[in-house]
C-alpha cells in the first residue's frame, strides 16, 4: 500500500508540473526536488522491504530446519525410550533368577542298606545318601527336611519290603500327618509303595517319614530296589 501511495503522489507532481511552471523556475525546482528526494526514499524503503523478504525467507528456513532437527530428536528418544523397554524384557527373560536357598529348593536321599527288623510305630526314617541338597534344607543325620522358604512343595517317598514282611509308613509336617502308603511282601519277592503329596509350608516346618506302625520284617534298600526320600519347590 505505501509503495503504491508513493507511485501516486510521484504521478501526480509530474502530471502538475508542466501546468504549474507558469509560476516561476523555482517552484519547479523545488518540485524536482521533492520528486528526488521521495524517489530515493521509494527505493531505500524498496530496499528495505527486499531486505526484510530475504530474512524473512531465512528466519523461515530456520524454523523448518529447527523443527526437523526438533522432530528428529523427538524420534530418537522415543527409540531409545523403547530399545531400552525391549532389552529390559529381554534381561528379565533371559537371566534366570538367582539366589539362595528361598529361590531353588530340591532334595533327594535313600537309605544305604537294610533297616533293623520290625521297626516300632513313629520311628522316623533316615535316608543317608543324598544326592541333591539344593537349598540345604534336608539333614542326613535325622531324616529330617526343613522347609528352607516358604512355598508350595511336592514330597515323594518309597518304602521297599522283603519277602513276608510288611511296613506302613507316613509323611509328616510338624507333627500332622499329610499322607501315608502301605507295602506288604509277598511270600515270592518283595513289595514297593510310593507316595506323593503336595502341601503348602512356611519357613522352619520339618516334613519327615515315619513308621505308621510297628513294622514287621525288615525295610529294604539296595541295588535292587531303594527306600527313597524326596522333594522339590513349586512356587
Amino acid at each position: 500500500m505505501a509503495y503504491l501511495l508513493i507511485l501516486s503522489l510521484l504521478s501526480l507532481c509530474v502530471f502538475w508540473s508542466p501546468v504549474k511552471a507558469y509560476q516561476g523556475d523555482g517552484r519547479v525546482d523545488k518540485m524536482e526536488d521533492r520528486f528526488r528526494t521521495m524517489e530515493r526514499k521509494l527505493y531505500q524503503y524498496m530496499e528495505e522491504l527486499d531486505r526484510l523478504k530475504t530474512m524473512e525467507r531465512k528466519l523461515n528456513q530456520y524454523m523448518d530446519e529447527h523443527g526437523h532437527l526438533l522432530q528428529q530428536n523427538r524420534d530418537l528418544q522415543r527409540q531409545v525410550s523403547e530399545t531400552e523397554k525391549r532389552n529390559d524384557e529381554l534381561t528379565i527373560k533371559i537371566i534366570p533368577a538367582t539366589g539362595g536357598p528361598t529361590e531353588q529348593v530340591a532334595f533327594y536321599a535313600y537309605m544305604s542298606t537294610n533297616t533293623p527288623p520290625n521297626l516300632r510305630q513313629h520311628h522316623t526314617l533316615i535316608y543317608d545318601v543324598v544326592k541333591v541338597n539344593r537349598g540345604q534344607g534336608y539333614h542326613q543325620d535325622d531324616g529330617i527336611f526343613t522347609v528352607p522358604s516358604s512355598g508350595v512343595y511336592v514330597f515323594a517317598w518309597t518304602v521297599a519290603i522283603q519277602t513276608h514282611g510288611w511296613a506302613s509308613v507316613e509323611i509328616v509336617v510338624n507333627g500332622v500327618v499329610f499322607g501315608s502308603t502301605f507295602a506288604d511282601g509277598t511270600a515270592s519277592d518283595w513289595e514297593h509303595g510310593s507316595g506323593i503329596v503336595v502341601v503348602e509350608t512356611h519357613t522352619g516346618d520339618h516334613v519327615y517319614v515315619r513308621m505308621q506302625e510297628n513294622g514287621n520284617g525288615v525295610v529294604n534298600s539296595n541295588a535292587r530296589g531303594r527306600t527313597s526320600f524326596s522333594g522339590w519347590k513349586l512356587f
